[in-house]
């Protein structure tokens, strides 16, 4: 196997030539050392010595390596325009790699550099001395937006290097998910093999890399497929000890063990997504009743023990027929489970109130029935509607001719980076928005995923989060003022046998007027900590106008923003990505890095209160509660834009002109009272005080005519 392997190992194009030149004691004065200059960007001195004719544009030395080489490979963008103006070669090989400028950038992901010196026409096609060219180099370094950009040069993607591997078998090889996902997005051949007839899966195989073989497994990689030696993947993963990698990649794609499709239990189920996504919805509902049957009926010793342990057991259940469903529901985070649980105790308190509670109390709280009655409506309006509804989806490219001109903007821009450019979509990301793993889209002035709601919260319905979250605070309160009443009634009989083992009799005697309300009303009274806590942070962010990814992204954790969208409460996952999720997370990006700064987030310890504050979401609602004017000035000497004083901030947010209960505008909101389309907002909008309200904290727009004086 290592005699076919790729080289891992081997020395990068201007590597060797950088170590060299950095050892060597200069035998010219620095202003006649061309070589020295190219490498500091020295564009004058350089003009000298072409002014004095001592050298030129096309001037290499002994190895083939010209000025362009080390411009191109220390980032002088200015440089390589006036080298290339000049004349210089810009296919030149040179350096013990015998490579040409741009494979030399590549190496060093400078993708302007590339650009530009494809551009100007470089060959993409040209090969070092390994026989790689330009897309096998930028696939070593797993930089995606160079990637991104290579594709949309036209270079096919499944060229091949000496030895026949893929772009797609390296990516697989050095154990890059994002680089497989896009080679496979692109069109790349799963079913390639090289010289030695090893697939791509085969080499994903070598690295063990899980997130490269489930890419594979779920676009058809052929999981029998013999190299010419006869070895299957599974022969392959046991010469690695990749097994375990290998056995849970085939379960997440839906596999068993032996690379079977794995047969779902219920017969008759042809669209096994809709039948589970049901199920798992509405599953806590019998949950729900169970428990609180189990409690209400059985000592607190024996009920409570019994209630959890069946509960367990029955979520227990739905984890394992998760087994059988798509790769992206495997985990119970990532279900309308958690939505099920808040809407099965919506259904539960509301069938309790019309065949309970109200008879007993219409006639003595009639106006407090009716007060409940509303906020149990707008609650479940309010909440199903966020559920149900477009959160604000950007639009997705409408092909890939539109993709480039885009890229070929945001180039021209400097701009082509994660905070510009979502590679899930390829489209250009407008400000404030965010692509969400979970919804597979980029949404435009995101707030946060809510697994309450099994849906992003963004500009489409972040206004009908907040009235959902507040009639649902205003009536658990409601509910418990109602249930206390319909307890105090003097006509609702008690049992006269009582033995109580630990509560003393008159609370005991309350108690078993009706234990199912009284636990149902507690449980119900415990949604209370997450939703006074969500509620506060949301009305603190509507005030300052910026939303929870925008707030945890900018002060929590001391700027560890691998932790900052961390509360389980707003987002349900503990770790959720606050960088873009679809983007490198450091310098430019390689895969390796992204990759060791999530293992290095995994391994992290966390103390049983951190994880509870985590849980309970204390983490989102004490910094934003305590340190929010911090974060504020900081925004404010930053120049952040979206602030316009609290009550421009809270006009725009709760009276933007758009139907309360209906669906709104894709993508349009207030800002400063102007009307903004935030699925195509790519520049913040120039804004200042207008004279004579610096009080009331009111802005004006800036005219063009303004703008230049």
């Amino acid at each position: 196997m290592a005699s076919g392997s790729p080289d891992s190992n081997a020395q990068p194009a201007g590597e060797h030539e950088m170590e060299d030149m950095g050892d060597k004691k200069p035998t010219v004065p620095l202003e006649e050392d061309i070589m020295q200059l190219a490498r500091l960007g020295e564009i004058s001195a350089i003009q000298k010595l072409f002014d004095s004719g001592k050298f030129d544009a096309t001037y290499k030395d002994e190895q083939g390596i010209t000025p362009l080489h080390w411009a191109a490979i220390n980032n002088h963008y200015a440089l390589c325009h006036f080298l290339i103006q000049s004349g210089a070669n810009i296919n030149a090989k040179g350096g013990d790699a015998i490579a040409t400028p741009v494979l030399w950038a590549a190496k060093r992901c400078h993708y302007y550099i590339v650009n530009l010196l494809l551009e100007h026409g470089a060959d993409p096609l040209l090969t070092d001395d390994q026989g790689f060219n330009l897309l096998h180099s930028a696939t070593l370094d797993g930089n995606v937006y160079q990637l991104v950009l290579l594709l949309h040069q036209d270079i096919p993607v499944d060229i091949p290097d000496a030895q026949a591997h893929t772009a797609l078998m390296w990516a697989a090889y050095k154990g890059y998910p994002s680089c497989v996902d896009l080679f496979l997005r692109w069109g790349a051949n799963v079913y390639a093999t090289d010289d030695q007839g090893f697939t791509a899966l085969h080499w994903a195989l070598v690295k063990g890399s899980q997130g490269s073989i489930q890419k594979l497994l779920e676009y058809g990689a052929d999981r029998f497929a013999k190299n010419n030696d006869g070895k299957t993947p599974a022969v392959t993963a046991e010469e690695m000890n990749t097994v375990r990698q290998w056995h849970a990649a085939l379960s997440q794609a839906g596999y068993n063990r032996d690379g079977t499709p794995k047969e779902f239990p219920i017969p008759g189920v042809k669209d096994t997504r809709w039948f589970i996504s049901r199920f798992i919805f509405f599953w806590p509902f019998l949950i729900i009743f169970v428990a609180l049957y189990l409690i209400s009926n059985y000592p607190v010793y024996v009920g409570v023990p019994l209630a959890l342990g069946i509960a367990w057991g029955m979520q227990w259940a739905a984890q394992k027929l998760l087994g059988w469903a798509p790769a992206n529901m495997r985990n119970i985070q990532h279900t309308p489970f958690l939505a099920g649980i808040f809407a099965g105790t919506l259904f539960w308190v509301g069938l309790r109130w019309v065949t309970t509670v109200l008879p007993w109390t219409i006639r003595t709280n009639f106006f407090l029935n009716v007060l409940f009655a509303a906020f149990y409506g707008f609650t479940g309006y309010f909440y199903f509607f966020t559920m149900s509804s477009d959160p604000g989806f950007v639009p997705k490219s409408s092909s890939r001719s539109a993709s480039k001109a885009v890229i070929d903007e945001l180039m021209e821009l400097k701009t082509f980076d994660e905070n510009h450019f979502c590679v899930n979509c390829m489209v250009r990301k407008p400000l404030r928005s965010k692509h969400c793993k979970r919804c597979e889209r980029c949404v435009a002035k995101t707030d946060h995923h809510c697994p309450w709601v099994n849906n992003c919260v963004a500009n489409n319905n972040h206004r009908h989060f907040v009235f959902y979250i507040l009639c649902l605070e205003l009536g658990v309160l409601t509910w418990i003022r109602l249930v206390l009443a319909y307890l105090g009634d003097d006509n609702l009989e008690s049992p006269k046998d009582i033995e109580c083992n630990i509560l003393s009799d008159d609370l005991c005697k309350v108690l078993l007027k009706d234990s199912f309300t009284i636990v149902l009303t507690i449980w119900a009274a415990f949604q209370l900590t997450w939703v006074t806590m969500l509620l506060c942070v949301q009305l603190l962010q509507v005030a300052r106008n910026l939303t929870t990814y925008e707030s945890m992204r900018g002060h929590l954790h001391s700027g560890t923003t691998a932790d900052a969208l961390n509360s389980f409460v707003t987002t349900g996952d503990t770790s959720q990505d606050v960088a873009g999720g679809n983007a490198p997370t450091t310098g430019f990006g390689s895969g390796q890095d992204i990759g060791e700064a999530s293992t290095a987030h995994r391994h992290q310890p966390h103390s049983i209160w951190d994880q509870w504050k985590r849980l309970l979401g204390i983490d989102s609602f004490v910094q934003t509660a305590l340190h929010g004017s911090q974060a504020d000035q900081r925004r404010r000497q930053g120049g952040n834009p979206w602030s316009r004083g609290v009550v421009t901030n809270c006009k725009d947010f709760w009276c933007d002109g758009s139907p309360l209960f209906k669906g709104k505008e894709s993508g349009y909101a207030r800002l400063a009272g102007n009307r903004v389309d935030y699925t195509r907002l790519y520049e913040v909008p120039k804004m200042r005080y207008a004279r004579g309200n610096e009080t009331s904290g009111q802005y004006e727009a800036v005219s063009a005519q303004d703008e230049q004086v």
